[in-house]
Formats: structure tokens, C-alpha cells, sequence
């Protein structure tokens, strides 16, 4: 009777543990229909039932959306400008972005495909509702590559079918990429106003200039921009009008997010700037906008001081 209960004992034990089996199996093997994209040195294959939508910005290389999933997904790659160097592990860990709801989870470090990746997770609050979002950053090519998708469905990361597919098949080869001295768009709402930011020139249409010993957006330093006041579209014609805690944005296509600034003070001008050059210190996360005074002439330098106050995501 002992060894017929043992027997049976046993051979309960054996079908339990090959059930829990299956359905492992079945669980970590959920296939889904992908189909497979790739233009120039990038490919990867994405679910079918991915929607693939409009470029927003210059920096986009294909975007997707998941309406069932409330996921949305895009693959961006950015030139890097000269001298630029992305903040440590691509990571934005600052109070202004903490408390604007931009905030800070989680960094990984991966092997994707043999390839070191980056990986960043935050909470961040878009219409008053918080949303994650994953950061996946890839230098390679003297370019920016990142995977950036957002959700509401905090339970999806790259080991959910959905990103998986698109992660498991990622491939960026060797190639040589365009270069281009815009890195990204500064705005000013109250002006209705939007011009390209350079590295190169001040005297381009359409454009402004980033002094080259300032800092980035997201470092801790202040970004120095400079741009015409009559002249080359005159992008900073009206900044003297500009009033305290009127917004600037940045729109930064390397960190794939968004600075808003405020004015902070209006109609600093020195006119000395050619023997005492303007300085942008570090260790404050702050912008300066520089143009020439009087208009037309050059005989001073006229800045507008603006404080960092917030970060989002660029939609």
C-alpha cells in the first residue's frame, strides 16, 4: 500500500512539474506576426499590428503606434555636434525635471545584438496622466540612436512581446552618417517664433547660434544661444520686449525631449563683451540669449537671462 502511494505520489509529482513546463513554454514563447523594417545602416522587425505614423521632427527615423496597447514607439537617430558629450549613462536626473513630472525610475546597462545600450526608464506626467517611458540609447557612428516608447501599461518592458520583437532584431551597422549642424529648435510662445539651433554659424537664415563653450541642454551649465537682431532673418529682434516668466523652449533632438525656460531677467548689455567675453558657467541649469546693441550696430552685447523650470517629452 506504502509503495503503490509513493508510486502514485511520484507520478503526481512528474506531471506537475511537466505542466508548469508547458506552460512556461508557452507564456515565454508567445509569438506574435512582425514585419521587418530597415533603411540604411538600421533594421528591426516590428508586431503587424503596429501603425506606422508621421515623422514630427528631423531627428525621427520611423515611428509606430499601438492604439490596443496604448504604446507608442520611435526610433531616432542624431549627428552628434562637435564636442558634444551626452550626460552621464544618458540619464536626466535634475529637480526642475523631477518636480515638472519628468521623473527619474531606473538605468540598465544591456547587450543588445552585441551592442552596448543604455537603457533609462521615468514616470512622467503628460495631460495629467502619468505615463512611462523607456529610453534605450545606442552611441554608434558618431551618431545618437535611441528607442523611445511610451505607455500607460506600466507592466510592458523589453521582455513583453510587443518590445521584444523590435529589441531582439535591432541592428545599427557601420555606416557613415550625414552630418548636420542643427541640433534642435528654440521657441518663444509669446512671440510666435521658432528658429533652428546651430553650432556652425550665426549667419544662416532661419537659425540661431549655440556658443560653442556653452553647455547643452539637460548638462548642468548654461546654454549660451546667439542670434541676429536686423539681419539673417533676425531671429532675436523683439527679445527686448520679452518680460519676466515668459517662456523659451527648447526642443533638444539629441536627449529626444523638451526645456522650458523663463525669463528671469531682461536687458543686460556689456559693452566690453569683445575684451571680457560673456561667460556661461556651469553648476546652473540656465539659458542666455545674446544679440547686438543698439539694433543694427555692435557696439554691446544685450542677453536675456532665463531659468530652467521644466522638461517633457517631446511629443
Amino acid at each position: 500500500m506504502i509503495e503503490i502511494k509513493l508510486k502514485y505520489l511520484i507520478v503526481g509529482f512528474c506531471v506537475l512539474i511537466l505542466g508548469a513546463a508547458f506552460t512556461a513554454v508557452v507564456f515565454s514563447g508567445e509569438e506574435i506576426k512582425t514585419s521587418h523594417y530597415q533603411e540604411n545602416e538600421i533594421s528591426f522587425d516590428y508586431p503587424e499590428s503596429w501603425v506606422m505614423v508621421n515623422q514630427t521632427r528631423p531627428s525621427e527615423v520611423v515611428a509606430f503606434t499601438d492604439p490596443e496597447a496604448d504604446l507608442n514607439v520611435t526610433v531616432n537617430r542624431q549627428p552628434l555636434p562637435a564636442g558634444y558629450s551626452p550626460s552621464e549613462n544618458f540619464t536626466l536626473d535634475i529637480s526642475e525635471a523631477n518636480q515638472s513630472g519628468f521623473i527619474f525610475v531606473s538605468h540598465k546597462n544591456l547587450d543588445l545584438n552585441g551592442t552596448s545600450v543604455q537603457k533609462n526608464v521615468y514616470q512622467v506626467n503628460v495631460g495629467g496622466k502619468t505615463v512611462q517611458r523607456t529610453e534605450m540609447w545606442i552611441s554608434k557612428n558618431n551618431a545618437l540612436y535611441s528607442i523611445v516608447y511610451t505607455t500607460s501599461n506600466m507592466k510592458l518592458n523589453e521582455k513583453s512581446p510587443e518590445i521584444h520583437a523590435l529589441t531582439n532584431n535591432l541592428t545599427v551597422n557601420d555606416a557613415t552618417v550625414p552630418k548636420t549642424e542643427v541640433w534642435g529648435i528654440i521657441s518663444i510662445p509669446s512671440q510666435g517664433v521658432n528658429w533652428e539651433i546651430r553650432k556652425d554659424t550665426v549667419n544662416e537664415l532661419g537659425s540661431v547660434n549655440q556658443y560653442p563653450e556653452s553647455f547643452y541642454p539637460g548638462q548642468n551649465g548654461t546654454i549660451g544661444i546667439l542670434g541676429h537682431h536686423t539681419k539673417y532673418s533676425s531671429p532675436f529682434a523683439n527679445i527686448d520686449k520679452l518680460n519676466v516668466g515668459d517662456q523659451v523652449v527648447i526642443t533638444d533632438y539629441l536627449t529626444q525631449k523638451k526645456y522650458i525656460y523663463e525669463v528671469i531677467s531682461n536687458g543686460d548689455i556689456k559693452g566690453d563683451y569683445k575684451t571680457n567675453p560673456l561667460q556661461f558657467p556651469g553648476g546652473i541649469f540656465e539659458l542666455t540669449l545674446v544679440t547686438c546693441y543698439p539694433p543694427g550696430f555692435q557696439e554691446a552685447a544685450y542677453s536675456t537671462h532665463c531659468k530652467l523650470k521644466s522638461v517633457e517629452p517631446i511629443p
